[in-house]
């Protein structure tokens, strides 16, 4: 009995360090890419999202503030001191008014 228990075992071992077969390797590859391909991104926080809403309406203001000034203005002297300004003045003005955690006392 222990003689055909001893030759389970080895058969068990050599199954395991046998190289796998050229079919059985080629299709388990594709499963681990697709696996990998699937993987969830990770999620951003609350914050991070707050975070990058704002910096893309502040982004806005400032192309729609430049545009304005664009059209309004004929010198380029004018467009680049407007462009200058906005620069400056949106994320002030966005950073004084806006504060929707109400984190900030003025």
């Amino acid at each position: 009995m222990s003689k055909e228990r001893a030759r389970k075992r080895a058969e068990q071992r050599a199954r395991k360090r046998a190289p796998r077969a050229a079919g059985a390797a080629a299709t388990a590859a594709p499963d681990q890419h697709a696996k990998a391909s699937q993987r969830k991104q990770p999620q951003r926080s609350a914050r991070e999202q707050r975070r990058r809403r704002r910096i893309w309406i502040v982004a806005g203001f400032w192309l729609a503030a430049n545009a304005v000034i664009f059209m309004l203005t004929d010198t380029w002297n004018a467009r680049w001191m407007g462009l200058t300004i906005t620069t400056i003045l949106v994320p002030l003005i966005v950073w004084l008014v806006w504060d929707p955690e109400g984190r900030v006392d003025l």
